[in-house]
């Protein structure tokens, strides 16, 4: 019972620790990780604004997070009825703050500004398998259902509905990846000098290997799902064996995506300059 109510308290103080993370400033060895990360130099043209951006973009993160985590007890306190998974939602909120934070305007006011006009795509900000992942994850689920309609099952599953629901999850999730990493791509650039085009594109990297990461993990988890579900109830042995191979490798996969968040990436492209 106590390691109980020790967890139970750790878990009612998370919130207040992550806001206190968020407001903490700015220190130097986030300033090399971020410049060694993403192939950003530390200049005297760089240095403010990276800490600016590094700042906003953490603040704007676990603020998320924070809303998420205390959204179902500040429901519950105004009688609204909602499902208690505030790990889904802090995971939720922690998207939506780097989504949401990587569409500031970044370019100081005080510089003289002219449009960026190289062109970008998503490949220069997202390696290209983790796209290929994206669409595999589609793939997959979609398979395991049509086996699942179509093949023999050993028993009937004990729950309602079928492995339909895993393929619709795995669908949008993947189209929303798809979507807010696209918006982050597209958003305006100001140019001001080359070495501050070079920050933001790192600031773009980041937001896009956060959602991608996640977003790829979340599909594969989907995926997983319907595999694990086909296998689990199919009635050739070797079709039993094969969902459940196929289903580890693809949780495997989604823990392995969680990775991408925080891996090394250099934008390609060049900047006009």
């Amino acid at each position: 019972m106590w390691a109980f109510r020790v967890l139970e308290s750790c878990w009612a103080i998370l919130p207040i620790v992550l806001a206190v993370l968020a407001l903490r400033p700015v220190s130097r060895r986030e300033l090399d990780r971020f410049s060694v990360r993403y192939s950003v130099m530390i200049t005297p043209g760089t240095h403010t604004a990276m800490r600016w951006y590094i700042r906003v973009g953490r603040c704007g993160r676990l603020a998320g997070a924070v809303i998420g985590l205390i959204l179902h007890p500040v429901l519950f306190v105004l009688g609204v009825g909602a499902p208690n998974v505030s790990l889904v939602y802090g995971i939720v909120g922690y998207l939506l703050g780097a989504f949401v934070t990587s569409l500031f305007p970044r370019a100081p006011k005080a510089l003289p500004r002219q449009a960026s006009l190289a062109q970008r795509t998503l490949t220069d900000y997202l390696p290209r398998s983790a796209l290929i992942a994206l669409g595999a994850a589609i793939g997959a689920a979609a398979l395991a259902v049509a086996v699942y309609e179509i093949e023999p099952r050993r028993t009937q599953p004990s729950f309602s509905g079928t492995s339909t629901a895993g393929l619709v999850f795995t669908v949008v999730v993947v189209l929303v990846t798809i979507v807010a990493t696209r918006i982050v791509v597209a958003r305006s650039q100001p140019i001001t000098s080359s070495e501050l085009v070079a920050v933001d594109d790192a600031m773009r990297a980041q937001a896009v290997h956060t959602l991608g990461g996640a977003g790829l993990a979340i599909a594969l988890f989907g995926a997983a799902s319907c595999l694990l579900e086909m296998g689990g109830y199919a009635s050739p042995t070797w079709l039993h064996i094969a969902g459940g191979v196929a289903g580890a490798v693809a949780a495997m996969g989604a823990v392995a995506a969680w990775g991408l968040i925080g891996a090394a990436w250099r934008v390609p492209r060049q900047v006009p300059r």
